[in-house]
């Protein structure tokens, strides 16, 4: 099989991370990858097309409409269309742009529910909020969950020590990361004896005065964030919504006890291996931190069951599944 893949100019860190595993393990598969970008052609050759790039508020790409061959697309979220405007945009002017581009998103579905075969998206949190929004069949949508880098995230690595025993929170900022309700949670634990809070978040810009909160605004590698996961005491991520929630494996691939929401993709991907939290409750987020740092034993069952979870999600695993969705579509086109 010839797959043509549709590369993005720019593309966020997550979406690359996803096309490029996909990609490499594809290849080990056997199929013929051929890359092209949005000043490129479709290639002819190709047996099929994949958009892998498609969230929040991107539209379809113009290459795509003129195209013969049949598509499959990775439409990654919905979430611009979902949330309330305060959650996702810091002003009214980014707000005003943001509806912009829903409508123009809109108005490229248009058409491209007609020429597109089938979509894979990443949870089945995801797959309903996806039909429901764009007007699509959910038989024409697959639940694919995402793997993660075992080679990277794994409990035997080196660990990130600091002088004090340290709650974590990692992501790249954005308001639906709820970093201000951690903060808030945080101030609510007892002074004296809380554990420092060390939140890895480039993008972040404001200023946060609170004892024992260290704010790391640096892109940091894959390698250096992993060694933060496997020291920490805990690992605090109750966003507003995710589609998948890759720093939730992460975590527990680690070793690292995982407090996320119990809305959205989040319970989805973290199963029974987590602390649950409503994400716009300051009081139970500071709640479960507070549970994390008072037992140990809930900390160490925390860590097995999320090793266990962990080791469920695998990129060569999503792979195969994707290659079953590209096959099946090529034989029901052809047929």
């Amino acid at each position: 099989m010839k797959l043509a893949i549709l590369t993005r100019c720019q593309e966020s860190f997550s979406l690359r991370i996803y096309r490029e595993n996909i990609m490499r393990e594809l290849t080990m598969l056997g199929i013929e990858v051929l890359p092209f970008t949005e000043d490129d052609p479709v290639p002819k050759t190709c047996d099929i097309v994949w958009e892998p790039g498609l969230a929040g508020s991107r539209s379809p790409h113009p290459v795509l409409e003129n195209t013969q061959q049949p598509i499959v697309a990775t439409v990654h979220g919905a979430g611009p269309f979902m949330m309330k405007r305060h959650e996702i945009y810091p002003n009214l002017f980014s707000a005003l742009r943001g509806k912009i581009h829903e409508h123009r998103t809109l108005a490229a579905w248009r058409w491209f529910r007609i020429k597109v075969s089938a979509i894979i998206t990443v949870s089945e949190y995801a797959s309903h909020e996806i039909s429901s929004i764009f007007d699509l069949p959910l038989n024409i949508i697959y639940s694919i969950h995402h793997g993660i880098d075992h080679d990277t995230f794994h409990i035997n690595g080196e660990r990130m020590t600091i002088h004090r025993n340290y709650l974590l929170h990692v992501s790249q900022y954005q308001i639906i990361k709820n970093v201000e309700r951690i903060f808030a949670a945080y101030t609510q634990l007892p002074a004296e004896n809380r554990p420092e809070l060390v939140t890895i978040i480039p993008r972040y810009k404001k200023r946060a005065l609170i004892r024992g909160l260290r704010i790391i605004t640096v892109s940091l590698s894959q390698g250096e964030i992993a060694k933060w996961y496997r020291g920490a005491m805990g690992f605090v991520f109750p966003s507003l919504r995710e589609s998948f929630g890759m720093p939730i494996l992460e975590a527990m691939a680690c070793g690292c006890p995982v407090i996320t929401s119990k809305v959205s993709a989040c319970p989805e991907v973290a199963g029974n291996a987590a602390l649950l939290v409503d994400p716009r409750s300051v009081v139970d987020i500071a709640n479960a931190m507070k549970r994390l740092m008072e037992d140990k034993t809930l900390r160490d069952s925390l860590q097995q069951k999320g090793l266990l979870r962990a080791q469920q999600f695998n990129w060569k695993k999503s792979a195969e599944e994707h290659l079953e969705v590209f096959k099946n579509t090529v034989r029901t086109v052809r047929a």
